[in-house]
């Protein structure tokens, strides 16, 4: 026996070590609290009770079978009051352990009914939120619920609520709020026998967030409630305030299948407030494959997904189509275009690298469209005393559309796919000998790959890109286009 108790010894000092951290908990959370109240007589349920979560204060109200659950935000492992009250009754309480993240189930409390007596209160005390039909509706003519109901209790220093006899005036406000014509009624109230006093909150034409606050005077003091927040969202989509974009107007999706390009919508309702949130958006495209519909955040924006697939646009150039429906059930819609993009394929005249000579440069893809923007264009003249000037570092922006979305709208030209240099004395360095031009190297890097040419003094043309190929159009004039990815 006395083997058996030592084997079992550490047992149990681990089951009491376990236990006891189990209830140190340091870090806060929300605890639920649940139980029922039911009447001390007939065992019955309770409906209407009052239940107070004390040191905080916080009120619920019982259901049809006399149950109760509220949440608790606690920084630590506390010790909670639970007070169960209802006119006509004596009042019942417990104290119990709540901790972090966990469900407290409450032992149940009983009270008894006061037979012959009238329901009694003191003056009102504290002003507390009972109830709200919503946290949060539409601005006007939305579609939405406009007007919120908040029922605020009013109870005594005992947390009784406080009856007809000791009937407090209770005025509302509004404190923060977007100022859209928003409005409360009515501004002022009296507590009915259960202590209660409800307002109604009507939203404007701004979305936002609204506080309501009900206060009243008890004997020249003044008791506040806590301001409760209700969120008036924005209403449905409205053409004006429709918007729709890709992240690049121009990708490197010619030639490479499966890179994503992000199209992107931002949908305001007729007042220029952001949508409610959830509003569903669909997409379509002309070339590719593009996720088919997304629904817009708080801000009244929504994503979806380009990706390069085929079919593939002959020109380069798809055109992307989002939709949605206003108030009336019309189409809401935009449009924006999007440069599929190919190799770089260069052409440059003259290609003999000699001093004071005037280059012309071209870089585009295979349909003559831009390449994407990040795409470096460098020019380096080697030789003795001699530099570039002109058109020698560029880096391309986005390409750009003007006056429409077809391919003759997208906008080329110098900077974008023409260019020009000259290879020039370098009257800037302190070096003896004649200026002398050895080769010209250009060099394009970028997101649709990358392409190296070297002109020399010999009228000669080279290209070191792998895979790259390279014609003459004439005597003066070179082609190199990089090899398909």
């Amino acid at each position: 026996m006395r083997t058996f108790f030592l084997r079992l010894l550490p047992l149990a000092l681990l089951l009491v070590w376990a236990g006891c951290d189990a209830f140190n908990n340091d870090e806060g959370g929300v605890a639920t609290l649940s139980g029922q109240v039911l009447d001390a007589t007939t065992n019955n349920p309770v409906p209407g009770a009052f239940v107070t979560i004390k040191p905080f204060n916080l009120l619920v109200e019982t259901d049809s079978l006399g149950r109760y659950d509220v949440e608790v935000e606690l920084d630590s492992t506390m010790s909670l009051q639970v007070v169960a009250a209802k006119n006509g009754y004596d009042d019942a309480s417990v104290t119990v352990l709540a901790l972090p993240d966990r469900l407290v189930e409450v032992p149940t409390l009983r009270i008894t009914l006061i037979v012959g007596e009238e329901p009694v209160s003191g003056k009102a005390s504290n002003i507390l939120l009972l109830k709200q039909s919503t946290t949060s509706i539409g601005v006007k003519e939305s579609g939405s619920e406009e007007v919120a109901k908040i029922t605020f209790q009013v109870a005594d220093s005992l947390g009784r609520p406080v009856i007809l006899d000791k009937q407090a005036r209770v005025r509302f406000s509004l404190g923060v709020q977007p100022g859209g014509g928003e409005f409360i009624f009515p501004e002022s109230a009296a507590t009915d026998n259960n202590g209660q006093v409800t307002v109604n909150l009507s939203s404007g034409t701004k979305a936002g967030v609204v506080q309501i606050v009900a206060e009243t005077e008890v004997d020249g003091r003044t008791i506040r409630s806590l301001p409760v927040a209700v969120a008036i969202h924005g209403g449905l989509p409205d053409q004006t305030h429709f918007s729709i974009g890709p992240s690049r107007f121009n990708f490197p999706g010619l030639n490479t299948f499966g890179l994503t390009n992000t199209i992107s919508v931002i949908v305001g309702d007729k007042y220029g407030n952001p949508v409610k949130p959830g509003t569903a958006v669909s997409f379509a495209s002309t070339h590719g494959i593009i996720e088919g519909s997304t629904q817009t955040d708080a801000q009244g924006r929504g994503d979806v997904s380009l990706i390069s697939a085929n079919p593939l646009p002959a020109d380069g150039i798809a055109v992307i189509t989002a939709t949605t429906a206003d108030e009336n059930q019309n189409e809401v819609i935009g449009q924006t275009p999007v440069v599929f993009s190919g190799v770089p394929i260069v052409t440059v005249s003259p290609t003999t690298a000699a001093l004071d000579q005037t280059y012309s440069l071209t870089v585009m893809d295979q349909n003559g469209n831009p390449l994407a923007g990040g795409t470096t264009i460098n020019v380096r003249v080697e030789g003795t005393k001699v530099k570039g000037v002109g058109h020698t570092g560029v880096t391309l922006d986005d390409t750009k559309f003007v006056g429409g979305m077809a391919y003759e709208n997208v906008l080329r030209g110098p900077g974008i796919t023409e260019f020009t240099f000259r290879a020039v004395e370098d009257r800037t360095l302190d070096e003896d000998g004649t200026p002398t031009v050895e080769a010209i190297t250009i060099t394009v890097n970028g997101p649709n790959g990358g392409l190296e040419i070297v002109l020399t003094s010999d009228g000669q043309a080279i290209t070191r890109t792998e895979g790259a190929t390279l014609e003459r159009l004439g005597a003066d004039v070179v082609r190199v286009r990089a090899a398909d990815f």
